[in-house]
């Protein structure tokens, strides 16, 4: 598992989604876990693939966003450089 560094702009997306969404937290946490845990989880974006592209699709139903985190991977870290949190295409959490 890597530790985690949140740019600036990262922090500003999350602060605006906790005011939008009231699952944007877990979203979060959830999305931040996976590439803590593996970090070639995400999309490469860049042809070294040390710059990636994550998304965990959230749920309208539990009003939990959407999230994509751009990221880069480092030896003994991860550096989360930005977040897009939108509204969920799935109503509906949990298999259906």
């Amino acid at each position: 598992m890597r530790t985690i560094r949140e740019e600036d702009a990262a922090k500003r997306a999350l602060d605006a989604a906790v005011e939008r969404w009231s699952r944007a937290g877990e979203a979060w946490e959830a999305a931040t876990w996976v590439i803590a845990r593996d970090p070639e989880a995400g999309e490469s974006v860049t042809e070294s693939g040390n710059s990636r592209a994550y998304t965990f699709e959230g749920a309208r139903s539990i009003d939990m966003p959407t999230i994509t985190l751009l990221y880069e991977t480092k030896p003994h870290y991860i550096v989360i450089h930005d977040a897009l949190f939108t509204d969920a295409k799935h109503g509906q959490a949990g298999r259906g």
